[in-house]
């Protein structure tokens, strides 16, 4: 269990792990467990705070890894999925798995969660040249772990992970460990400079290379010259400039646009990206060499969801930022006597319960939402702007779907002959050829039964499941989100693939059927543990 929002910020991020095993209930009070820091030597404390009860609350493991709580005799108000509980109440392992929220006396915001082998990856160096990384998940851990390994030597890192997670944090990180911490730091977002410029900004140009050239432009390998060179949306680079990229990866060599000399260069390539570059090789607009040289290692990226138990953290961070900012850090002193926090316990449980499609950043957003449009006021409040910058908005799946329109017929006179062969389009192996539109089911619509059955005959095919079942791919997940029955690669514990990765011998589709997962998903989790695969469907 983590500490997630305390009155004493000081305590946000603590944890007590717990013994799931059937048999030996958990008791949780105002003076037990001992919660303490992640990597804490000494005992810990615990949670303290007098609005709770003495009387503990009891929290029992099931055979099937789910978990009962039981409000006892306790006078501690317990809300968990924004609902107060009377009596007992039960979390699902596939809860848990994702991480549960439990709000006490409207004051503490714990998780319950799954977490690996505590300790050990943090040290080694890593922490003070990484403060910006805030947190101490388990998948943050594995890309701290990355750092301190890849740091030191010069080979090229390929950072991968959805947007907002972090990535040129990360690369800061790299730099700032590695032995070229003293050089410059230079980051390019490729997305953002105009395919017709790319080679000369990267690269530089000489004076009269280019219509209105007057003076020599200086690239930003050169400005990068002995540090590292960060290349942000390396996916969006245009195909001359991946040409460049890969000869001066190759040879360590530059030449400026203009120039016939070649110039040797002492940088470091770090790059990133949230595209599938393996789909773009695919298609041909992305260069496979390339994609190998910016490879050399790779570090993935957890999105926040993932690593829900940080939240509290950067949470706590963010808040001291902007609050200090507009000269109102006072309110996040430790409230005495009665009054309550500035922030109320429920509006955290409701952040750290979100998904956060934009990870950090759309964190770091809405938390810079919550200071300024409370300035002033004595306790903050969740405003409806905040609410609407956190509702969900899924895919909806048209009610009344239109048919692709068709052609006017032609006048009678004139009737149009068939088309050729050629021209008409066989069936599909599923069935007769129809319109997709036509085609479209509600997900509501699709049972358990249906599901299980339509995935196993597809091999777990997401894609193909959906054409079969009539659905869009997206309305798949929302139907195994709302199903206890199912989970996704992200519910699997890292002891489970690494065990189905050595009896089926890193064959990935085979593990897939296995696991019961989209193959997709299970490739990004197999990546990130360091597993070598083989069977790669590109399902």
């Amino acid at each position: 269990m983590t500490v997630l929002y305390h009155p004493v910020l000081d305590r946000v991020g603590d944890r007590v792990l717990v013994d799931g095993a059937p048999g030996r209930p958990f008791a949780l009070s105002r003076t037990l467990p001992a919660f303490a820091p992640p990597d804490a030597l000494g005992d810990g404390e615990p949670l303290g705070d007098e609005h709770l009860s003495r009387k503990p609350i009891l929290l029992s493991a099931a055979s099937d890894g789910s978990v009962r709580i039981d409000i006892g005799d306790s006078s501690t108000t317990v809300s968990v999925r924004g609902q107060r509980v009377v009596g007992s109440t039960m979390l699902s392992a596939k809860e848990l798995a994702r991480g549960v929220v439990i709000e006490l006396g409207h004051r503490v915001v714990l998780l319950a969660h799954h977490v690996g082998t505590p300790g050990g990856v943090l040290d080694g160096g890593v922490g003070d040249e990484s403060r910006e990384l805030v947190g101490a998940s388990d998948g943050l851990r594995r890309v701290l772990w990355d750092i301190q390994s890849i740091a030191d030597l010069d080979l090229p890192v390929l950072l991968r992970g959805e947007t907002g997670s972090g990535k040129e944090l990360v690369a800061r990180a790299v730099h700032r460990a590695s032995p070229r911490r003293d050089k410059p730091f230079v980051a390019v977002n490729l997305g953002a400079i105009a395919p017709s410029l790319a080679v000369s900004e990267l690269f530089g140009a000489e004076k009269g290379a280019y219509t209105g050239s007057i003076r020599r432009q200086v690239g930003y390998f050169e400005q990068a010259h002995g540090g590292t060179l960060f290349l942000d949306e390396i996916g969006e680079a245009p195909v001359e400039l991946q040409v460049a990229l890969l000869r001066t990866l190759e040879t360590g060599e530059i030449q400026t646009v203009g120039s016939t000399q070649l110039r040797k260069t002492d940088v470091r390539v770090v790059a990133a990206t949230d595209a599938d570059l393996e789909g773009k090789v695919a298609s041909g607009s992305f260069r496979a060499p390339l994609l190998n040289r910016l490879a050399a290692y790779e570090i993935w990226i957890p999105p926040l969801r993932e690593r829900r138990d940080d939240i509290g953290r950067l949470l706590v961070r963010f808040l001291r930022e902007d609050l200090a900012e507009i000269g109102e850090l006072q309110r996040l002193a430790a409230p005495t006597g009665g009054a309550k926090p500035w922030v109320p316990a429920s509006l955290v449980a409701r952040l750290v319960d979100y998904d956060w499609p934009g990870n950090v950043r759309q964190l770091r957003n809405v938390i810079r939402q919550i200071v300024v449009g409370n300035r002033g006021r004595n306790r903050a409040d969740m405003t409806p702007a905040v609410e609407r910058l956190l509702v969900k908005q899924p895919p909806r799946e048209p009610e009344n779907p239109q048919p692709i329109p068709q052609a006017p017929p032609d006048p009678p006179k004139a009737p149009a002959p068939d088309p050729p062969p050629a021209a008409i389009k066989a069936p599909s192996d599923e069935g007769p050829s129809r319109s997709r539109s036509a085609s479209r089911r509600k997900p509501a619509d699709v049972t358990e039964a249906e599901l299980r059955e339509a995935l196993r005959s597809c091999r777990w095919d997401f894609a193909a499941t959906a054409e079969k079942l009539g659905i869009s791919r997206a309305a798949i997940y929302m139907i195994i989100e709302r199903l206890p029955g199912f989970r996704t690669a992200g519910d699997l514990t890292e002891q489970e693939i690494v065990q189905c990765h050595r009896e089926l011998g890193g064959d990935l589709a085979r593990m897939a059927e296995r696991l019961e997962v989209s193959e997709r998903a299970l490739l990004r989790r197999v990546r990130e543990l360091g597993l070598v695969t083989s069977g790669v469907s590109g399902r």
